[in-house]
C-alpha cells in the first residue's frame, strides 16, 4: 500500500541518508533529499511540502556536530516540523558532556566520570587522587577514536596544558589525535579539541555489551575486547544478552522518551554493568543485530514478558526500522 505522503530525508555531511532512501523505496513511500548544509536550507525545507524529516547527524567533528544540532533546533523547535529519530536523542548523540549529565541526574550506573572545564580545577582534582590508569575522551567519536588511557601524573598534566593553555586559554594548542591509515597514521588537526576535559575511571571489563532499542524492538550482542577497547574492535559476541540487560535499556528509553537508541553497557569481572554510552545512531552492519542460538532475530515485550521473534529485522542498517517508525508516528498522529 502506497503511503501518501512525503518524507525529506536530510543530506548532510556523511552518506548514511542512502540507507534512508533505499528504506523509503523498500515500503513505497515518497520522499526528497533535502541538503541541510546548503545556505539556503530553510527555503528548500519551506517549500518541499514534506511532512516529517529523517536525520542522521555526524560524529567526525564537533562542529559538524554543533551546526547540525543548530539546524535540527531551528527545523524542529521554531519551525515545529517532526524529525526522526527526536530532536532529545539526536543532541545528546556524540556529547558525551551531555550524556554524563543526562545519566547522572537519572542515577544509572556508569563508570565514573568528571567534566573539567577549567585547569586549575583538573589540576587541583590529581593532586588529590591518584587513580591512574584515568580514560580521557572527546566529546565526539565513535569507534573509541577520541579516547586516550593516561597512566600517569605527568602525561595528565602535559595533556591539560595543550587542552587548556600553559598560561592562558590563547594559547591553548589542543589535544591532536592521529588517524590510522593502512600504511601511515595522519595527524588529525580538525578534531583538535580545547577548553575541556572529560575524565573517566579505568574499568577492568570482560567486554561490552550493546543493547539496541527502535521502537517495540530490542536487540543485544557482545563487543569483544581488542586491546583495551570494545568499541571498534569490529569483534562480536553473538550470544543471548542478559534480560537484566534488556530492561534496563526499556527503562532508560522510556525516561528519556528515545526512539532509536543503542546503549552500550560494560560488564565487569565481577558481573556487575556499567552504562558506558548512548548513541541514538549507530553502526549496524548485519541484517540482523541479534543471534540467538544461530537464529536471527528481535525482543519483545508483551504483557510484562520478553518474547522472542525470528528474523531479519535491521535491514538497511537498521534504518527500514527507523522509517517505519516514523511512518507510524506520522500516520497515528501519536505524541512523541
Amino acid at each position: 500500500m502506497m503511503i501518501k505522503f512525503r518524507l525529506g530525508i536530510l543530506k548532510g555531511y556523511t552518506d548514511n541518508y542512502k540507507q534512508y532512501i533505499l528504506s523509503c523505496k523498500e515500503m513505497g513511500i515518497m520522499y526528497e533529499v533535502i541538503d541541510i548544509l546548503s545556505c539556503n536550507w530553510i527555503e528548500l525545507i519551506e517549500t518541499s511540502n514534506c511532512v516529517g524529516f529523517l536525520c542522521g547527524p555526524p560524529c567526525e567533528f564537533q562542529e559538524w556536530k554543533t551546526i547540525y544540532d543548530e539546524r535540527l533546533y531551528v527545523l524542529n523547535k521554531i519551525m515545529k516540523k517532526p524529525i526522526y529519530p527526536s530532536f532529545d536523542e539526536l543532541y545528546i548523540y556524540e556529547n558525551k558532556r551531555l550524556m554524563s549529565y543526562w545519566l547522572d541526574l537519572h542515577n544509572y550506573p556508569r563508570p565514573e566520570t568528571k567534566i573539567f572545564c577549567r585547569k586549575a580545577d583538573f589540576l587541583d582534582f590529581i593532586k588529590v587522587n591518584n587513580i591512574y590508569p584515568l580514560v580521557f575522551k572527546t566529546n565526539v567519536g565513535a569507534a573509541a577514536s577520541g579516547v586516550k588511557i593516561i597512566k600517569n601524573k605527568r602525561t595528565a598534566i602535559s595533556l591539560a596544558s595543550k587542552t587548556f593553555g600553559i598560561v592562558n586559554p590563547h594559547f591553548a594548542l589542543g589535544d591532536l589525535k592521529f588517524i590510522k591509515g593502512k600504511k601511515w597514521t595522519f595527524p588529525s588537526f580538525g578534531s583538535i579539541q580545547k577548553h575541556y576535559l572529560i575524565v573517566q575511571k579505568f574499568e577492568e571489563i570482560k567486554w561490552e555489551w550493546r543493547i539496541i532499542k527502535i521502537e517495540d524492538s530490542y536487540f543485544g550482542h557482545q563487543k569483544l575486547l581488542k586491546g583495551n577497547f570494545a568499541s571498534g574492535s569490529s569483534r562480536v559476541g553473538w550470544h543471548k544478552p542478559p534480560e537484566e540487560l534488556l530492561l534496563l535499556v526499556k527503562d532508560i528509553c522510556e525516561k528519556g522518551k528515545f526512539d532509536s537508541m543503542a546503549v552500550d553497557i560494560f560488564e565487569r569481572n565481577n558481573g556487575t554493568y556499567l552504562v558506558n554510552e548512548l548513541q541514538s545512531i549507530f553502526g549496524s552492519y548485519d541484517d540482523a543485530q541479534m543471534y540467538i542460538n544461530g537464529h536471527p532475530g528481535r525482543y519483545l515485550f508483551k504483557n510484562g514478558q520478553i518474547h522472542f521473534e525470528e528474523g531479519y529485522f535491521n535491514i538497511y542498517k537498521s534504518y527500514l526500522l527507523r522509517v517505519k517508525h516514523f511512518v507510524n508516528i506520522l500516520s497515528t498522529g501519536k505524541e512523541r
